[in-house]
């Protein structure tokens, strides 16, 4: 099962759909996910959140001080249970 997304982005949208960030007020920030996904840095999950905003799988939040959040919107979250269910190797 291949949908355009490579597993950054996946590691990305569970961290939101983990941590609640479903809606507008729920979002999270750059840091805020990077500081749960402790691998990369804020600059690379940033170009991986704006592809998955050109795909439509996540959306801009509400802004926390200076930065926007990002939250997984209905068609993420469908993406994402089409996975719950795969076993990795």
């Amino acid at each position: 099962m291949y949908d355009g997304i490579v597993r950054t982005q996946y590691v990305i949208m569970n961290i939101l759909r983990s941590n609640k960030a479903t809606n507008y007020m729920k979002s999270m920030t750059l840091e805020e996910i990077a500081e749960v996904e402790g691998r990369n840095k804020t600059n690379t999950l940033y170009k991986h959140i704006r592809i998955l905003q050109e795909k439509k799988l996540v959306e801009t939040g509400a802004k926390c001080e200076r930065a926007f959040g990002y939250f997984l919107n209905e068609a993420g979250m469908k993406l994402l249970s089409k996975y719950d269910d795969v076993e990795e190797n």
